[in-house]
């Protein structure tokens, strides 16, 4: 490439001790922090939705099979079978709405019946506040944090009693229709604490003493637990069992489903922060067009002298436009630099602290290589376009130097 070239050019008048270069300067660095700023909030956008989506799988199946209809129902061999294909852990699941009544008090739960080989291994379960230090029994009940809290129990001592009241027929309230209810005493087992969502509602029993209790066979849903560690994004596992089961009469839900509203919110700040941030960085570029503009002014003398060599003014026109172009690709280039060391230091570090009353101490981050080359990408086109317009106005006159001479 000879030093005449636009690209060349445009290059060189980045340097120098002249008016324009401190702009320049100025320009680069407005560049640089917003596209820094752009890139590590957007990091911590990551961040928090990794967090929410782990606490998520925790307490929500990989997939879980509903009946069309939402009611529950009785599952044929050809759908057992098309499970047993798969590579997916699954079971049956049972649920109940009923009435926990204590001596103290009594609450509306979520009873969910649970294979006894699940049971033990359910993951609700890996973290349990309380538990007896016997084997369980087919009366036995683990209960929530937030229920037990309810019910007055902390500790258990294997003394406690429960009545369980729910509906023989499913469809049917509670008041006024004691006749109708079944009526089960069981003995808390263990208490768990998973989310305060899960745990303030939910109890869970053996399947099969649910479906004896109640004379009612059949199942509410299907839930599938991934259990490779490869990795792999939330929803893969819904989405193989939903195309499996595309012909059959089921729906098919995964930890997104379950939890809509929390990730469309999440989304949407995503894209409101994205479009305030994607105009922070069109104003900071604002400093790049006034920057060739001066630059233009200043090399005036110059041009002139590159066009009465015979320098065509298309050609020099372009040295400016590639003068503003090598401006947002520095900027764009120190920020992204300056966000990558600001969000290693937060990941090794975690310099900013939540504070006390969080599951994590430090705010979460999560650096996206291809999210971070999209911002920059962002950054030089606004950037090259501003150039083209800048470089436009700039005006070259070789009259002037006749003028002069």
């Amino acid at each position: 490439m000879n030093v005449g070239h636009p690209i060349k050019l445009g290059w060189r008048y980045l340097f120098g001790r002249r008016l324009s270069n401190g702009v320049t300067r100025a320009a680069t660095a407005g560049i640089s922090v917003g596209t820094a700023a752009m890139i590590i909030v957007l990091s911590a956008f990551n961040g928090l939705e990794k967090l929410i989506k782990s606490s998520f799988e925790d307490i929500h199946p990989s997939a879980e099979i509903f009946s069309e209809d939402g009611g529950r129902f009785l599952p044929d061999s050809s759908l057992i079978n098309k499970l047993n294909d798969t590579h997916f852990d699954w079971f049956p699941v049972l649920e109940q709405k009923a009435v926990i009544q204590t001596s103290q008090n009594e609450i509306l739960v979520d009873i969910k019946g649970i294979p006894f080989q699940n049971l033990e291994s359910f993951i609700w379960l890996d973290s349990l506040t309380s538990k007896l230090s016997t084997e369980p029994v087919r009366e036995s009940i683990w209960l929530g944090s937030g229920v037990a809290r309810q019910l007055g129990f902390s500790d258990l001592n294997g003394l406690e009693t429960i009545q369980l009241y729910w509906p023989q027929n499913p469809e049917m309230g509670f008041i006024g229709m004691e006749p109708l209810l079944n009526k089960k005493s069981l003995s808390p087992y263990g208490i768990f604490q998973t989310n305060s969502k899960i745990d303030n509602t939910n109890v869970l029993v053996f399947l099969n003493s649910l479906h004896g209790w109640g004379k009612d066979h059949r199942w509410t849903s299907i839930q599938i637990w991934n259990s490779r560690k490869e990795a792999i994004q939330m929803d893969y596992a819904a989405e193989e069992i939903r195309a499996l089961l595309k012909d059959f009469p089921y729906i098919i839900k995964g930890p997104k489903d379950q939890e809509k509203a929390i990730f469309r919110v999440m989304e949407s700040e995503g894209l409101i922060t994205s479009a305030i941030l994607g105009f922070i960085v069109l104003l900071a570029s604002l400093g790049l067009y006034s920057s060739i503009i001066l630059t233009g002014l200043e090399r005036e003398p110059q041009s002139a002298i590159l066009s009465a060599l015979g320098f065509p003014k298309n050609k020099i026109q372009q040295s400016f436009f590639w003068n503003g172009t090598w401006i947002s690709v520095l900027g764009a280039t120190i920020g992204f630099l300056i966000s990558l060391l600001a969000v290693g230091i937060q990941t090794r570090f975690g310099l900013i602290k939540l504070g006390e009353g969080y599951i994590i101490e430090a705010y979460p981050v999560q650096f996206s290589l291809l999210q971070s080359i999209e911002v920059c990408v962002f950054v030089i086109a606004i950037g090259t376009a501003l150039s083209f317009i800048a470089s436009k106005k700039v005006s070259i006159d070789t009259l002037k130097l006749r003028e002069k001479a």
